[in-house]
């Protein structure tokens, strides 16, 4: 507006056309960034089981487990990819997994 008042209509306009220009390529860019997407992944679990989009330090499944003791957990940046896990008692990590214990009656 400033560049219409101060000098003429056409500069102005001029000047519109490439600050129009300019923010359409920026917000181009800004979506196909986006859309690329960085680092993002699917996670799925079925039927009793477990998937994790991380790390996965300790996962005990079942009945009457009797827990003593704390495990160490070394976590680990996660993968890219999906992560799928189907079954009861199934397990999947885009990361390190500590430790699994599945089944009944289990003493750590």
């Amino acid at each position: 507006m400033a560049v219409a008042i101060f000098m003429d209509l056409a500069v102005a306009d001029r000047l519109g056309s490439v600050m129009g220009a300019f923010a359409g390529l920026v917000g181009l860019t800004i979506s196909v960034w986006a859309l690329a997407g960085s680092g993002r992944r699917a996670v799925e679990a079925d039927d009793g089981a477990l998937a994790s989009g991380g790390h996965v330090g300790r996962v005990i499944v079942g009945n009457h487990n009797e827990v003593t003791h704390q495990s160490a957990s070394h976590p680990s940046p996660p993968a890219g990819g999906s992560v799928r896990a189907s079954g009861g008692g199934s397990t999947a990590a885009a990361g390190n997994i500590g430790e699994v214990i599945t089944g009944d009656g289990n003493r750590t």
